[in-house]
């Protein structure tokens, strides 16, 4: 499991990369569902839960903005499409995009980075896509993250997790 640090008193809580991109990419799609925080009806990010995989996967598209810093370094900034979506990143975590879109993409892009290290993930699993159009100004791609599912024996509510796979 990659353990990551919420923020405190941020939205999302799950103490593993895993989680928080299974919380964040279902954060993001709760407030889509809503004209009130998606007035223009855009849906940049889909996604699905497979009862017999068990994977939660999906597509994910972001506008964004590029730019050079002052140490020549390049700087992709996510253009946030929701309108007052009660997101708090929270303090002292380790992600720090202060828009859960901006969060989402941040999230995403470290499962990626994760991914591509043996040390963390020695079954070479590529469970998260993701690609930058300077034409278009897109980052967008797809995941497929393993969970774990219960029901409830007391309340009967089906409970959905990420299920980590990354060291």
């Amino acid at each position: 499991m990659a353990t990551v640090t919420p923020g405190t008193g941020g939205t999302i809580k799950s103490t593993t990369a895993e989680g928080q991109a299974h919380e964040i990419v279902s954060f993001i799609s709760l407030k889509q569902a809503s004209e009130v925080t998606n007035p223009g009806q855009v849906f940049n990010v889909l996604g699905n839960h497979d009862q017999q995989a068990l994977l939660f996967s999906g597509t994910y598209q972001f506008s964004v903005t590029q730019a050079i810093d002052g140490n020549g370094g390049l700087v992709l900034s996510v253009n946030p499409y929701l309108v007052g979506p009660g997101f708090q990143q929270g303090t002292a975590g380790t992600f720090k995009g202060n828009t859960p879109e901006k969060y989402a993409l941040e999230v995403l892009m470290y499962l990626q980075n994760l991914e591509r290290n043996l040390t963390s993930n020695p079954s070479a699993r590529n469970y998260v896509t993701g690609t930058y159009n300077s034409d278009t100004g897109l980052y967008q791609g797809s995941f497929s993250l393993p969970v774990i599912m219960g029901v409830d024996a007391a309340t009967g509510i089906v409970n959905y997790g990420a299920d980590p796979y990354l060291l």
